[in-house]
């Protein structure tokens, strides 16, 4: 089975992936920018008629997640909203094949999968090890037909994923859970290492994808920087970037990577007193000056020239709906957990109001 989305079918990979499959295909292509729980119960019930031996997702990180959900509700017969959370999971879903058209979600390598909860109309994540595909099929050449809004969008996701992962409270550092197990481990020597050649390798190339959008070496070194980053925060963890574009993507309808492009300078400068060396690493990454503030720099200079929204008030963002986002991004108490300096829900609001 093939879970997919129309612009994929319209551009004639799917056709290209069934003739490579041996055997009796069923293409599901109802997959949606940002999916519900709903659109996982729809995705299931296809799954469920068909009985696939093994499914593929193709497509950006929606699909994939899509996919990981779907994957999860039929092996585990558990309705969606049940499985958000960590470790919700049961079973393992079954032999799972991701095949990114994107550099930026890094979803292909994550065990972890994103989803609007349809009864509260929050965004939530999945988080268990079961969701880490089986098997990842890297092609650069799919993502040579992609928008420069969405490449934009999914490159600046990717420097977020690596970054938070690489500015994550030390794994030594991290409180240990009554149940032994954690969602994420924080940043550690191995996990480092992802995150640093991703770093390097989007500030090298970044720009150039948007400028040659035909460049194949600089679209193999994008996949490969969203691939490294996805294993970067998979394992060491995202923290208040992501909480805080929790609640804006979904008020204001604003893409993922364009939300966290938004807050992320403004959540390094946050964490620049207990992250100052490391902020100076980043910027020598990115060929920057090593300081935390020439690390700042650089994330604005790139989210400037990708044509990227540059504040909350590009996205329709009002000052008075400030303290409501930042309440809710305070209540995601397990991303507030992995950043190396606890926030107040007064600094994530101090944060929100810098990023205006």
């Amino acid at each position: 089975m093939i879970i997919t989305d129309p612009i994929m079918v319209s551009l004639g990979i799917i056709d290209r992936a069934q003739a490579a499959v041996k055997g009796e295909v069923h293409s599901y292509a109802d997959g949606e920018i940002e999916p519900s729980t709903d659109a996982v119960e729809r995705c299931a019930e296809a799954m469920r008629e068909f009985q696939p031996d093994v499914t593929i997702a193709i497509g950006g990180g929606s699909n994939m997640d899509l996919a990981k959900l779907t994957c999860a509700s039929v092996c585990s017969d558990k309705v969606p909203a049940s499985l958000l959370g960590f470790d919700q999971i049961p079973c393992p879903i079954g032999p799972l094949i991701c095949v990114p058209t994107t550099a930026g979600t890094g979803s292909e390598s994550s065990a972890s999968a994103v989803i609007l909860n349809t009864a509260n109309q929050m965004k939530a994540a999945a988080i268990s090890p079961h969701l880490r595909p089986e098997i990842a099929l890297v092609d650069p050449e799919l993502s040579v037909s992609c928008p420069p809004k969405l490449t934009a969008e999914s490159g600046i996701d990717a420097l977020t994923h690596a970054i938070e992962a690489y500015l994550a409270i030390d794994s030594t550092s991290l409180a240990e859970p009554d149940s032994g197990l954690l969602a994420y481990e924080g940043s550690h020597p191995l996990g480092d290492l992802y995150a640093e050649k991703a770093i390097r390798l989007i500030g090298e190339h970044f720009l150039t994808v948007l400028s040659q959008p035909q460049n194949i070496d600089a679209r193999t070194e994008m996949a490969l920087a969203a691939t490294l980053g996805g294993l970067a925060f998979s394992n060491c963890g995202v923290a208040l970037a992501h909480a805080l574009e929790y609640p804006v993507g979904h008020h204001y309808q604003c893409a993922h990577g364009a939300g966290n492009g938004i807050v992320l300078p403004e959540v390094m400068r946050f964490l620049a007193p207990a992250r100052e060396e490391r902020l100076a690493n980043i910027a020598t990454f990115l060929g920057a000056e090593p300081s935390a503030e020439s690390a700042i720099a650089a994330v604005i200079q790139l989210r400037k020239a990708a044509g990227l929204p540059q504040n909350l008030q590009e996205v329709g963002a009002k000052k008075e709906e400030l303290p409501a986002l930042a309440t809710t991004a305070f209540s995601l108490q397990r991303l507030m957990d992995l950043s190396p300096v606890r926030p107040t829900e007064a600094d994530l609001l101090e944060i929100l109001k810098a990023s205006y």
